[in-house]
């Protein structure tokens, strides 16, 4: 089933989702809902369009964020990937382009996504300085937080801006 039949079947559903992506686009990205939530959205949804969707998504999702929020963000997903083992070094930014260059992070962000559950893993794994909600800090880093909350709010946007 895609995204467009998952929220045109179901009135629950889609009420659902409208209320996350408004609570998304009025409040701080990072904030308004709990880790569980980010994180059910986020596998909802991301695996349910094209690659190209989910780029441009995640271009539009970063793009909410402050250039230091995305070049932290940036930095802290390359260097976790790298801890991991998951060598990123074919997309590795130039020098003028930088972590927080926004078509580098869609890029790769792209790109780990197309191993499924990779990006949930290393930006779940980034429980950090603060505590966050009932999961137990799952999504500590409001950064790890705003980018699932808002790579799943830009393609629910997109499939009901389009119906």
């Amino acid at each position: 089933m895609d995204l467009l039949e998952m929220l045109m079947g179901n009135n629950r559903a889609r009420d659902g989702f409208q209320d996350f992506l408004k609570r998304f686009e009025e409040g701080p990205p990072s904030e308004g809902y709990e880790d569980r939530e980010v994180l059910d959205r986020y596998g909802e949804v991301a695996h349910n369009v094209s690659q190209s969707d989910y780029k441009q998504a995640a271009r539009e999702a970063f793009g909410r964020l402050s250039p230091n929020d995305r070049e932290e963000f940036g930095r802290m997903l390359a260097g976790r990937a790298q801890s991991r083992g998951v060598d990123l070094s074919a997309l590795a930014p130039d020098r003028e382009q930088g972590f927080g260059n926004l078509d580098w992070l869609s890029n790769v962000t792209g790109q780990i996504h197309q191993q499924p559950g990779l990006l949930r893993d290393l930006l779940g794994g980034l429980a950090g300085n603060r505590e966050s909600g009932a999961s137990g800090g799952m999504l500590g880093n409001p950064l790890a937080k705003a980018a699932l909350a808002g790579i799943a709010a830009m393609l629910v946007k997109k499939v009901l801006a389009g119906r």
